[in-house]
């Protein structure tokens, strides 16, 4: 897999040299030059012929990187529009767009169905920031009609519909949504302005299933087009299924305005080995762990469930530098490892894992630590991580 570089993750290691005997593990470590290199390789997928335009294509969804310092590495690539899940999401793209002066220049689709008290708080955190575009998503008709009365009147919001293809998680099927054109044409506080439809049940090689699915949602974007007065715009597609959509002629060719929402791409992890292949991605993302027992063919890190990818099962992780080693089952603070061959890493020694799932390893830390070659190592906040409290009204001290 590309990015699993022994010698890579020997020269991360030796910029942490410094650091190492007071940096207390486990820890996230990010390469800023691989994030780049990543953006850049997305970029060239999305099309070489569109020159600037490439960006266009692409929406990602930043539930991979839930750092200011990251997304503003998008922002430097000229990719503006995003997609994300949470509060804490959208409250940390709209206050870093704000701090950099860029709120005119950020479009953000906050890709989940929410109930009245999450939609009252997002539509706080909007309009506390009015120079920046917000969507929300729609589960259904009806919960599209909820989101128009608990809108209330104002400036009004853009809507995108969420098209169920087939992965049965949120959304509604296409023949339920087309059967609601017309009630849905009445919308009062909500314009709607593109179709939600993520096909993430598909795996990479379902390219058949996918075009059918891409089918399906070209034709209900056909009927959806009389709403509106600019074209709607088609968001597909995660890191497992983005190629597809790519090639497919019907996105490609239709009135509409079609793009693509990978995330986990820029940092890179186990799961994504195919578009790792494709794109020639590099690990971006590695967890920084030691040795903090030994046996005669067990080693245990310091990076159970609660430092790396706590969702997958075992093998949850790879070590570049030590290919002879299996992580076997976490608990929530040791990771034991198997000697399949090889020799066994020293007690106290040092360790860079690569995650199965970078998304939800991301997820478990407040602060990683950014190298980029000739730079210093630098510090940063994780801002988006884990759940705060949010409320629709200043009701919590």
């Amino acid at each position: 897999m590309p990015g699993l570089d022994a010698a890579r993750a020997a020269a991360l290691l030796a910029d942490l040299g410094p650091l190492l005997p007071g940096l207390a593990s486990p820890a996230l470590v990010v390469d800023l030059d691989a994030v780049d290199h990543n953006i850049a390789a997305v970029l060239r997928r999305c099309g070489d012929d569109l020159g600037g335009r490439a960006a266009d294509r692409w929406r990602p969804h930043v539930k991979t990187l839930k750092a200011a310092a990251l997304v503003r590495r998008l922002w430097a690539a000229g990719v503006f529009r995003c997609k994300c899940a949470t509060l804490d999401e959208l409250q940390l793209l709209l206050e870093a767009a704000a701090e950099d002066g860029r709120e005119d220049s950020l479009d953000v689709l906050l890709a989940y169905p929410l109930h009245e008290a999450a939609f009252h708080a997002a539509q706080r955190l909007a309009a506390a920031h009015p120079a920046a575009r917000v969507h929300l998503l729609a589960d259904s008709p009806d919960h599209a009609l909820a989101l128009d009365r608990w809108a209330g009147p104002g400036r009004p919001l853009d809507l995108h519909l969420d098209v169920d293809l087939g992965m049965a998680r949120t959304g509604s099927p296409p023949a339920i949504w087309s059967d609601a054109v017309a009630r849905l044409s009445s919308l009062s506080h909500l314009r709607i302005v593109g179709l939600h439809g993520y096909e993430g049940h598909l795996a990479w090689s379902q390219t058949d299933e996918a075009a059918a699915a891409y089918d399906r949602l070209c034709d209900l974007a056909a009927a959806f087009a009389c709403i509106g007065t600019e074209p709607l715009e088609l968001v597909t597609s995660g890191t497992h299924s983005f190629s597809a959509a790519l090639d497919h002629p019907r996105l490609n060719g239709g009135s509409w305005r079609h793009r693509i929402s990978p995330g986990t791409v820029v940092l890179s992890d186990l799961r994504s080995q195919p578009a790792a292949a494709l794109l020639g991605l590099q690990q971006a993302a590695y967890v920084l762990a030691r040795v903090i027992s030994r046996g005669s063919d067990r080693v245990t890190l310091d990076a159970g469930s609660k430092a790396i990818a706590p969702d997958r099962p075992a093998p949850n992780c790879r070590l570049p530098a030590w290919p002879g080693l299996v992580a076997l089952s976490p608990s929530e603070e040791h990771l034991p490892l198997r000697r399949e061959h090889g020799a066994l890493p020293e007690p106290g020694a040092a360790v860079l894992l690569v995650p199965d799932h970078v998304c939800t390893t991301v997820n478990l830390y407040r602060e990683c630590l950014l190298f980029r070659s000739g730079h210093s190592p630098a510090r940063a906040p994780v801002g988006a991580s884990g759940h705060r409290l949010f409320s629709a009204q200043d009701l919590l001290a």
